[in-house]
């Protein structure tokens, strides 16, 4: 009997769309995790929820026209946003975004592409995205920390993400690590947050310049006694020179880092984390063994730190985009029970 030949198959595509505060990325990628091409614009995210939306399609159909495709062309879409998706498809307020407080997210989405769409969390997708085709892969418990204007993570168990009872679990950067400290953008005081981000790290260099009177090449990102967050390429040049601002408040950025690791591993005994954002694809190198070896001395018993493997992501500004999109394409199997 002549052997069945095997029936040769194209691989299917997806669409994933990073909304972010200032940047909307979006992207066509396999099945396999290959991308096939990448569109940006700007969010215009002040214009309200609508012309975010519309820019969020018409940035994923610009992708997909690079490639003379369409959105029929796709199995379906991953939108990361950076709030919560509600078991509804809608989201709470955005603090970036005006004008998301009940917002039906999924439901645009759908009707702007007329594909299905499955949407989630940005840090929660970045993390998904490294534990499927990044550094993560392979992990049975991974935390992924992003160290940007803010601080996102997430958490993925045995494959799922854990979003708790109310989507809002794995905030990572929420919890107090200095009591009565530096506010917060959440309006709590002492977030690892406030300390561990870009945001943070300004607010600390405004103050060394400002109040304290000290020299750094930073200082022009202090004006009129205000700051603007300060760029990644900015940071990393200074910290190389040796300016003493940058690199203490850079330090000090990596210390409660690491202090913040060293609480997850005690809670949740992942065997890896993954550390991401623009900080650490700037000055990872320099920054992780500082993170590492705080995280091992807050850690207990000491074989829980020698079982974590804490390693930097490896997707860069793709994980959100490449998440979103492994996200999309989980929900669509469960859906339709392939």
């Amino acid at each position: 009997m002549a052997k069945k030949q095997a029936v040769k198959t194209e691989p299917r595509l997806f669409g994933g769309v990073d909304v972010g505060g200032t940047k909307i990325l979006a992207m066509v990628v396999d099945d396999k995790g290959n991308v096939v091409s990448t569109a940006k614009k700007k969010t215009k995210g002040e214009a309200g929820f609508k012309v975010v939306l519309d820019r969020a399609a018409a940035t994923l159909q610009e992708a997909l026209e690079l490639e003379n495709l369409a959105f029929a062309d796709l199995a379906a879409i991953g939108v990361a946003v950076p709030v919560p998706v509600m078991p509804d498809g809608t989201t709470p307020a955005a603090s970036n975004l005006p004008g998301w407080k009940g917002a039906p997210l999924i439901a645009t989405m759908e009707k702007l592409t007329g594909r299905p769409c499955f949407g989630e969390n940005d840090c929660n997708a970045g993390t998904y995205g490294e534990y499927v085709w990044g550094a993560g892969k392979n992990a049975k418990t991974l935390i992924g920390f992003f160290v940007g204007t803010g601080l996102g993570g997430g958490v993925v168990y045995h494959g799922e993400l854990i979003v708790g009872e109310n989507r809002l679990a794995a905030e990572l950067g929420h919890v107090t690590v200095k009591e009565g400290g530096r506010i917060c953008g959440c309006g709590h005081k002492g977030c690892l947050e406030s300390y561990a981000s870009k945001t943070g790290l300004s607010r600390r260099v405004a103050w060394e310049v400002l109040m304290e009177g000290r020299q750094s090449v930073l200082a022009q990102y202090v004006q009129d006694g205000r700051y603007n967050t300060i760029k990644s390429s900015a940071l990393q040049d200074a910290y190389r020179k040796g300016d003493a601002v940058a690199v203490e408040a850079l330090d000090e950025l990596a210390h409660y880092l690491g202090v913040g690791i060293g609480m997850y591993i005690t809670i949740f005994g992942p065997d890896r984390i993954v550390i991401g954002g623009g900080v650490f694809e700037a000055l990872g190198k320099e920054l992780l063994p500082k993170v590492k070896e705080t995280a091992r001395l807050r850690v207990f018993p000491e074989p829980s730190f020698k079982d974590t493997k804490i390693t930097l992501a490896e997707l860069g500004d793709y994980a959100v985009g490449m998440g979103a999109v492994a996200y999309a394409k989980d929900c669509l199997d469960k859906k339709t029970g392939k």
